[in-house]
């Protein structure tokens, strides 16, 4: 038998595009493959998250900050235990996991905020106190982050996250070196927060509970007009709805319900209308 050597054409290992568009198309591969592999780690890690048992939520809180003392003068006791009073007052209108407790905290801040975090904590800001005209338009608010603990929303941000962190830690080489820095981290703080969907769902279970409790849901979109004297970013780049929509929905839902939409309001309690600041 004869064999030749048969001369291979020329080009045929050649890519057809050039070095550059090469490349472009196998970074976008690889960035597109992260980006999908990074999605299923934050909806996994919320989904596991959400259903963990609350007693390994308030045992995570406490061993994060059982060093850490809260110094309450009497005035600002006094804040908070209104504050707590309203709060247990709504819960009692809202489907709470078993064993967690809602814990209110006085946040000396300008900021008009509020926001719940791990193990049924809840941070009320100064400055939002200082814009609310009545209880009613404050129970809005506060049922809203009752409602974020009731459906484990700080617990399944915190768990898309550590899974996320764990990501970014394989690949850019930075293993944390302790659980605290896994979830205190600066890309923990910089990717938790909740959807929109989340947002929403809060707003509906909140304006549930006031609705129990008032008997109507006037002053429920306040602190939404509040937030339409401020420019808001396009709802794209936003994880909450933009304020004027919370404001329709509201209305939308009241009337699906059979909610009133005017009704008696409830002054606030003395504590909360001139609350306390550290330098006035």
């Amino acid at each position: 038998m004869k064999f030749k050597n048969v001369k291979v054409p020329e080009g045929i290992n050649v890519s057809r595009h050039s070095p550059f568009v090469d490349f472009l198309i196998l970074s976008s591969g690889i960035v597109s493959g992260f980006a999908v592999l990074a999605a299923g780690l934050l909806f996994l890690g919320s989904a596991l998250a959400r259903h963990t048992p609350v007693s390994w939520e308030n045992a995570l809180v406490a061993m994060l900050f059982e060093n850490q003392e809260s110094a309450v003068d009497s005035h600002t006791a006094e804040t908070v235990g209104a504050l707590q009073a309203l709060a247990d007052r709504l819960s009692a209108h809202i489907d709470l996991p078993e064993g967690l407790a809602v814990t209110v905290h006085f946040w000396d801040d300008d900021q008009i905020n509020a926001f719940a975090a791990l193990g049924g904590h809840i941070f009320v800001a100064r400055g939002l106190l200082e814009r609310m005209p009545n209880e009613n338009a404050l129970a809005m608010v506060m049922a809203h982050e009752i409602a974020h603990l009731a459906h484990r929303d700080p617990a399944a941000a915190l768990g898309g996250v550590v899974l996320l962190q764990l990501l970014l830690a394989v690949t850019l080489d930075s293993a944390p070196t302790s659980l605290e820095q896994l979830i205190t981290g600066p890309n923990a703080l910089l990717l938790s927060g909740f959807s929109r969907e989340t947002e929403r769902r809060a707003d509906v279970s909140g304006l549930a509970a006031i609705a129990a409790l008032y008997g109507h849901v006037a002053e429920a979109d306040k602190i939404f007009e509040v937030f339409l004297e401020q420019p808001e970013p396009p709802e794209l780049l936003s994880t909450h709805p933009l304020s004027r929509d919370r404001i329709d929905g509201i209305a939308a839902l009241a009337r699906a319900k059979g909610w009133a939409l005017d009704g008696p309001r409830t002054p606030l309690a003395p504590a909360l209308v001139d609350p306390p600041a550290a330098a006035r």
